[in-house]
Order: structure tokens, then C-alpha cells, then sequence
């Protein structure tokens, strides 16, 4: 994986279905889908890489750092206190983990353009995916595959990622968002805390 993908991979919020406008090839007429948010970081990346503005760039990471850490509490996972995270602390709902997470990659975006309005980025509402799988939904399937990198990194490559992504194959987008949590728990309460904030240099 290059250096790019490497770093949006290690981004701790899963892709979500971002509303994008695109144009129907048949009629030439817009229509509204669906895009992935991952994909969006890819590009922001690449414009930042080729600013190569230091002084905006160190900007832009410490906002983006101070957000994962605000996304981390939302997941009941900020292991920034050694203590503060325990197997008896409740999973947060599925539900306020993709407002948490929608919250945050609008925030995330608005990192790279600050001297901008803040994005009008809308997204899928949850009770339309959260019963998607990796089979019905492609930005589902893509945080299955996010998350089992996550874990098949956490793991040290014991299992074949094939073994990994098996069983999340059979979840619904719901359950996927709760497993996120227990995975980014588990990071926390590593000695010592698995980062989750990777950033280009």
C-alpha cells in the first residue's frame, strides 16, 4: 500500500455514504448517489501534498488530531488518560456513533480548507444503512474491509485477512459501527494506546 492509502487506512472513522451529485451517462441529467468519504480524504491528501504548505499542513494535522481525540470519546475509546478506559464502560449506540462520525469527517474535511465555510457534506440518514451489509452496500463493504485492516494490524497478521473479514461479511452496518468500538476499546486499553492519528511528513 503507498504511503497515501497507508494513512487514510489508519484514519480510526469508517467510510461513509457521502451525497454527491453526479450525472446520468444515458440522460446527461443530474442524479444524487453516493460516494465514499475515504475516498474524499484520498483527494484532500493529494491537494495538501501538493501545496506542500508546512505551516498550513502543521495546522491542519493538530485540528485533525484534536477531532480524532473528540471522535475517540464518542466511541467510549480515548485512551489518552493510561486508566480511563475499562471493559465495564457501556458501547455507545450505533445511531449516535455514525452522527459522531459524520460530525467528525465534516469537521476532518474542514481541516484542509479552514479559510473556508465549513462543508455542506450530507450523508446517507442511518436508518437507511444500518441495516445494509458488505453484499447490499459498497461504502458498507468498504468499512468492513477498513475494519478488518484495523484488526488484522491489531492482531499482527495471525490470522489471514481473508479469516478476518469473514465474519464481518455477516453484519449489518449497525453492528459494524458497534464493532468499531470494541475495537477502538481494545486500542485504548493497550499498554501503551495504539495511535490512531498518522498524518504525512
Amino acid at each position: 500500500m503507498d504511503l497515501l492509502g497507508s494513512v487514510v487506512a489508519a484514519n480510526p472513522c469508517p467510510p461513509l455514504p457521502l451525497l454527491v451529485n453526479r450525472t446520468d451517462s444515458k440522460t446527461g441529467r443530474p442524479i444524487d448517489g453516493f460516494g465514499n468519504t475515504h475516498h474524499v480524504f484520498m483527494q484532500a491528501y493529494t491537494h495538501a501534498m501538493q501545496r506542500g504548505n508546512e505551516k498550513a499542513n502543521a495546522k491542519r494535522m493538530a485540528a485533525q488530531t484534536e477531532l480524532t481525540q473528540v471522535l475517540m470519546r464518542a466511541f467510549h475509546a480515548d485512551g489518552m488518560q493510561p486508566g480511563t478506559v475499562t471493559d465495564a464502560d457501556p458501547l455507545p449506540n450505533p445511531e449516535g456513533l455514525y452522527e459522531a462520525c459524520t460530525t467528525f469527517t465534516r469537521s476532518y474535511l474542514h481541516a484542509f480548507m479552514p479559510d473556508r465555510p465549513v462543508p455542506d457534506a450530507r450523508f446517507a440518514a442511518y436508518d437507511d444503512v444500518s441495516t445494509d451489509s458488505y453484499r447490499t452496500n459498497p461504502i458498507v463493504r468498504a468499512s468492513c474491509e477498513h475494519l478488518a485492516g484495523m484488526i488484522y494490524y491489531d492482531e499482527g497478521g495471525e490470522r489471514a485477512f481473508a479469516d478476518v473479514l469473514s465474519p464481518l461479511k455477516r453484519m449489518q452496518f449497525s453492528e459494524i459501527l458497534c464493532k468499531y468500538a470494541e475495537v477502538h476499546r481494545a486500542r485504548a486499553m493497550a499498554t501503551p494506546p495504539v495511535n490512531c492519528v498518522e498524518d504525512l511528513d
